[in-house]
């Protein structure tokens, strides 16, 4: 496909590629960004693809759109459904569900947006489903989506210049920032706590 199309692996054979779909090659991609969890695409994948074909700069900014959008489309969905929705699928699990989302406020929203390993979905589904304030919960995931664009993207902007010392940078920033958490001592008891009542 490469050949037929014409495209080196390098980036800007692949950036001059996308570059000639004009408007269409970012508004798919923030598409892309958007609608991933429903494509079963974790961020992880996608994010650095936005890096490789757009650039650290620009891979950013339309990534972070795009979680913005798709943060703004699980929450009115999850409100739009509401209670009685989850009630008529699962039934006495709503309690436990309502209990765990009404601890998601925005400042976890935002903590959890603005990690690389941080389960965004469910975090956005489960501020939806709380009623978590919209006004606090769109600043939280507005100013946290860059963060966790650029993390991918500067990354995904090196994937094809391996060895090189922006690709060791870039691979380290990512890495730092997934192990950050780590650092926080009660984090590291609740994950023990975790393995030990882990069933064998």
């Amino acid at each position: 496909m490469r050949a037929n199309l014409g495209i080196e692996l390098d980036p800007a054979s692949i950036q001059a590629a996308v570059a000639a779909l004009g408007w269409k090659g970012p508004a798919l991609f923030v598409g892309l960004v958007t609608f991933r969890q429903f494509l079963f695409l974790p961020s992880a994948l996608v994010l650095p693809a936005g890096g490789v074909v757009f650039g650290a700069a620009t891979g950013t900014a339309l990534g972070a759109l795009g979680i913005l959008l798709s943060a703004v489309l699980k929450y009115g969905l999850a409100r739009l459904l509401g209670r009685d929705w989850l009630v008529a699928r699962f039934g006495a699990a709503v309690a436990a569900f309502e209990r765990h989302a009404g601890a998601v406020g925005p400042l976890v929203v935002g903590l959890g947006t603005a990690h690389p390993l941080g389960p965004m979905g469910p975090i956005f589904w489960a501020a939806g489903f709380a009623a978590v304030p919209v006004l606090g919960y769109l600043v939280a995931v507005a100013l946290a989506a860059p963060v966790r664009a650029f993390a991918f993207s500067f990354f995904g902007s090196t994937l094809l210049d391996p060895g090189t010392a922006r690709f060791w940078i870039a691979t380290l920033l990512l890495v730092a920032a997934a192990l950050l958490p780590l650092a926080h001592r009660g984090f590291r008891a609740r994950l023990w706590a975790m393995a030990q009542h882990r069933p064998r």
